[in-house]
């Protein structure tokens, strides 16, 4: 099956219809901002979103994905979907807290059923599994090994992610869905076995990497991991690292969250990679491009292409030796592999008080065990996310690491197998393949409208301070920039205008085939390029005619009030009411549409 998508659409991983929402937003909110409607109808997309994405709230505060694809990055700058998703969270976050509106939202849920469902892991994964469970009616419960839920976003610093706002995310997915929450639980599988039907493992990757044998047992080798728990548990030594140098191994997400936090403590920090400074490269970093700005901006040194070679004791200090790193993956079937390659002739040195890894985190294989395959490793069906053993299953970072949005991605792909599973359908998924539209507009008839800027703390603010950084969008900008988009996603994808009451239904051109001679005046005003002429053969005798791609057209009238053969038609309309519509557009303007 093939369909054909707008690209911000395609890269964010829950696939989540960002147009209908830009469209929605930005239409409703002017409404707001003139009066003309209370701020209630926000509620009407905050239901949309959060039953499409329980923790929506949360992407808007660290995701951003769909951001890379946007079609206006050939333009101006990408539209911050971001910002525009926080706006809404935030907005419904200070209503209920300021008693506007009642603690939780009407969920709409299935008949209650008596199967049980236990979810190991309260990180995104396993919170969106269980809202979706919940929501079909069955019991769950949802074991955590820590004393919180949250998972791999309690790691991320406040800076970033207020734990007010998760904390606020969390509940208004277990509380009014009575979901059994378990802390600091460790049951093993083949307990749990015995007295639930059905078991998701979405425990995660919460320990660190090894240290390298030949760094592990100086004084001042630390992991990430153990860092940002601490700081998150509020258990960190604050003076630890004042006035203290700080080197950090790694070039994901968690190593430069990392480097910022200490700055944050009062460390002089630097960053290695093995990763080049190049994104457009195979070998570029991956950390988010604006978090590692912004730790150049707090003074983080950044060594890329680097791989640490060796570590020797000098006086109080480390001494640190790197090599180039002239790749760090191969490329095979379109796939990277990593086998990184090193210069030994190409070294420089550092001097450090505390060394930490950030080399990637790993699942907990012990309590894997009873599901790991004969060569230790943990496998399942890509699609359904079923392993072998009858009626367990797994989604999030347990099985395939990845970002949070797609740990939430794998949250609903499993609790979908999981409702099937227990309603004894056959487990298969179709693969679909997905195609992205181009700039829907010539590319010189854009207007060049630049992304709305809020503001961040102030540099020294933010070096001796872990609060959010950030501001959100108001009211007035997220209009605006809800407004930049291209609408560049296809009408049966969207639909806002049928939600908005401006059409009863999304209308596609058809060609009146008797009337129509391929005389092209259509092709040439469709702006969204949905029209074709073709030639056929009727009678020994070549002849042409129109073809209309139903995913590209919009339903906008030009082409039928353009025909001058009425060879073209959009159900509903007639041509005289088409004309008359745009004639009332007119207004007291000359009336350059004839009858």
């Amino acid at each position: 099956m093939k369909y054909l998508i707008s690209p911000c659409r395609d890269a964010c991983p829950l696939m989540r219809p960002i147009q209908r929402h830009n469209i929605l937003l930005g239409y409703l909110g002017k409404l707001v901002e003139t009066g003309l409607a209370d701020e209630e109808v926000f509620l009407k997309i905050y239901d949309e979103l959060f039953n499409f994405n329980p923790l929506f709230g949360i992407c808007g505060y660290i995701c951003g994905i769909c951001e890379n694809n946007c079609n206006r990055n050939e333009i101006d700058g990408p539209v911050q979907v971001r910002l525009i998703e926080r706006f809404l969270f935030d907005w419904y976050k200070k209503a209920v807290n300021e008693g506007k509106f009642p603690p939780y939202r009407p969920i709409e849920m299935s008949s209650a059923k008596s199967e049980k469902v236990a979810i190991v892991g309260g990180g995104p994964a396993g919170l969106t599994a269980a809202f979706f469970l919940a929501k079909e009616g069955y019991k769950i419960t949802l074991l955590e090994s820590k004393s919180k839920l949250g998972g791999a976003l309690r790691f991320i610093p406040s800076f970033r992610l207020p734990k007010d706002v998760l904390a606020f995310a969390i509940d208004q997915i277990v509380t009014p869905l009575s979901i059994e929450v378990q802390l600091k639980a460790n049951i093993p599988i083949n307990v749990l076995k015995r007295n639930y039907n059905v078991i998701l493992i979405a425990t995660g990757t919460p320990l660190p990497r090894p240290i390298p044998p030949f760094a592990r047992d100086y004084p001042g080798v630390e992991t990430a991991v153990e860092i940002l728990s601490q700081i998150s548990e509020g258990s960190i030594n604050k003076d630890k690292y004042k006035g203290k140098k700080a080197v950090v191994i790694g070039g994901s997400g968690v190593a430069i969250d990392t480097a910022r936090s200490l700055r944050r403590l009062g460390a002089e920090v630097a960053l290695a990679c093995l990763e080049s400074a190049d994104r457009t490269s195979k070998d570029g970093i991956l950390a988010n491009e604006e978090d590692e700005q912004a730790g150049k901006e707090e003074g983080i040194t950044f060594y890329y292409s680097r791989g640490l070679d060796r570590v020797e004791k000098n006086n109080s200090q480390l001494h640190l030796t790197f090599s180039l790193c002239t790749s760090v993956y191969d490329l095979k079937d379109g796939r990277k592999i990593f086998n990184p390659q090193f210069d030994a002739s190409d070294t420089i040195s550092v001097n450090t008080d505390f060394l930490v890894f950030a080399i990637g985190q790993l699942p907990d294989r012990e309590y894997l065990k009873e599901i790991l395959d004969e060569n230790g490793r943990l496998m399942a069906d890509p699609l359904t996310l079923s392993t072998s053993e009858q009626g367990v299953f797994v989604a999030g970072d347990v099985f395939r690491i990845g970002r949070a949005a797609e740990a939430i991605r794998a949250g609903k792909e499993a609790a979908n197998s999981i409702k099937g599973f227990l309603e004894h359908k056959e487990l298969k998924r179709e693969k679909i393949e997905y195609f992205t539209v181009s700039l829907p507009y010539l590319k010189e008839r854009i207007l060049i409208n630049p992304p709305q800027k809020t503001s961040f703390l102030a540099l020294e603010q933010r070096l001796h301070s872990f609060d959010l950084e950030q501001e959100g969008f108001d009211l007035k900008q997220v209009i605006l920039e809800a407004q930049r988009c291209l609408h560049c996603d296809i009408c049966d994808n969207c639909r806002a205008c049928v939600t908005l009451g401006f059409r009863q239904d999304v209308s596609k051109m058809y060609v009146i085939e008797e009337k129509c001679d391929g005389c092209g005046y259509c092709v040439d005003v469709c702006v969204y390029n949905a029209i074709k002429i073709i030639e056929y053969t009727k009678n020994n005798e070549t002849k042409k005619t129109i073809e209309v791609n139903t995913y590209l057209c919009r339903g906008c009238g030009s082409c039928q009030a353009t025909c001058p053969k009425e060879g073209c038609a959009i159900p509903g309309f007639s041509l005289a009411e088409f004309r008359e519509e745009i004639n009332k557009y007119l207004g007291d303007k000359i009336q350059i549409i004839q009858g």
